[in-house]
C-alpha cells in the first residue's frame, strides 16, 4: 500500500510517499481502508516534534510512528480478534490524537474505541475535515455554554478550527466575531461570521467591546490582554497550539480572571455524542466543513507544504480514491 513517510523531524520536505507493508489488524483492532484524510496544525506540531518535550512520547530523536495523520474517514475492511461490534463494509470516522497517527496512508490499524459510524449522507472528504478540529470546536464552546444572543469572539476563526467554531457557535443562537489576518476574512464571513477584525490592523483586546464568551485559537493576544474584551460574567477558552500557550492560559488565567472564568478545557476526542452532533449539524445544513483544496494521496507532501505555508483557507483534505 502507499502511505506518507517522516523517518525524522522536520517540515514537510522531509516527508515522502512510498509503498510500505499493509498493515493486519491485532486485538481488538480493525482495519480501514482510508477514503480521506485532513491535515491540521497538530500534524505539523508531530512533523516537527514540537514542543520538544512531547518527544518524550513520540520518540526523542526520530518519530516512532513514521506515518502521520489523525483525522480520517474510511470503510472498514478487516476486523481483528475480540472486536465487539464493528463490522467490515462499516463506514467510520475518527481522529487518532489519542491513540497513534497514521492516516496519511491508503489503510490503518485503530482500536475498535476509536472509531464512530460515520453518519449516512456524509462525504468522505467532509467527514475527514471533522473528528479533531469540528470536536476542538464544540467542545470549548460547550464548556461554558453559549445561549442565544450571547456575543462570541473567535480568535483565529480563518484556520482549521475557527470555522467549525463560528458556525457552531451560530448554530447556537449566538453573534459571532471572527479574528484573523487580512486573507482570512472573507472565508470568516463565509461560514457566518457576523462582525470579522483583522488582527493586523486592528487590535480587538482595545477596541472597547465586550465579549460573553471568547475562544482564542491564534493567542495573538495575551490572556491578560482578552480579560478586557469580556463582560462581567463572561468566559474565556483557549485552544492550546504549543506549551507555552497552555501553560499562560491554564495558569495565568486563573490568576487574573477573578469572576471570570479563564483558562483551558477538558478536550475528550472521539467523544461519541459531540460527533453525532457535529455530523446532524452538518447534514442539516447549519455547519458547513470549510474545504480550500483537495490533494491525492500521492501528492501530499505539497498538501502539508500547503498547511505550513498559513495560506490555507480552512481545511486541506488528502483524497485516497476507491
Amino acid at each position: 500500500m502507499l502511505a506518507v513517510i517522516g523517518d525524522r523531524y522536520g517540515s514537510s520536505d522531509v516527508l515522502r510517499v512510498d509503498g510500505v507493508t499493509k498493515p493486519v489488524p491485532g486485538p481488538g483492532e480493525v482495519l480501514v481502508q482510508v477514503r480521506a484524510a485532513s491535515v491540521n496544525t497538530a500534524d505539523l506540531d508531530h512533523l516537527q516534534g514540537r514542543p520538544w518535550l512531547t518527544r518524550l512520547g513520540t520518540g526523542l530523536r526520530r518519530p516512532r510512528k513514521r506515518i502521520p495523520g489523525l483525522d480520517m474517514a474510511g470503510i472498514v475492511e478487516e476486523v481483528g480478534p475480540d472486536v465487539a461490534s464493528t463490522t467490515v463494509g462499516a463506514e467510520v470516522w475518527a481522529d487518532l490524537f489519542s491513540t497513534r497517527t497514521g492516516a496519511f496512508a491508503e489503510f490503518v490499524c485503530v482500536p475498535e474505541t476509536a472509531v464512530r459510524p460515520l453518519p449516512a449522507g456524509l462525504t468522505f472528504e467532509k467527514a475527514a475535515t471533522v473528528p479533531h478540529s469540528a470536536v476542538l470546536a464544540l467542545q470549548a464552546l460547550k464548556g461554558r455554554g453559549v445561549s442565544p444572543g450571547d456575543r462570541v469572539l473567535v480568535n483565529g476563526g480563518g484556520g482549521c478550527v475557527g470555522p467549525f467554531a463560528i458556525q457552531i457557535a451560530r448554530a447556537l443562537g449566538a453573534e459571532v466575531t471572527g479574528v484573523d489576518h487580512t486573507d482570512k476574512l472573507d472565508l470568516m464571513r463565509s461560514v457566518g461570521a457576523d462582525h470579522v477584525i483583522d488582527y493586523t490592523t486592528d487590535d480587538v483586546t482595545r477596541s472597547g467591546l465586550r465579549y460573553d464568551l471568547i475562544v482564542d485559537i491564534a493567542a495573538t493576544r495575551s490572556v491578560i490582554a482578552f480579560k478586557r474584551c469580556l463582560t462581567e460574567n463572561g468566559a474565556y477558552v483557549h485552544i492550546a497550539r504549543n506549551l507555552a500557550g497552555f501553560v499562560s492560559a491554564a495558569v495565568l488565567g486563573e490568576l487574573v480572571g477573578g469572576r471570570r472564568r479563564m483558562g483551558i478545557f477538558m478536550w475528550v476526542p472521539n467523544h461519541a455524542e459531540d460527533m453525532s452532533r457535529i455530523g446532524d449539524l452538518i447534514l442539516s445544513g447549519a455547519v458547513r466543513p470549510a474545504i480550500d483544496r483537495v490533494y491525492p494521496l500521492a501528492e501530499a507532501p505539497q498538501a502539508v507544504r500547503y498547511q505550513e505555508s498559513g495560506h490555507a483557507r480552512g481545511k486541506v483534505v488528502l483524497a485516497m480514491g476507491s
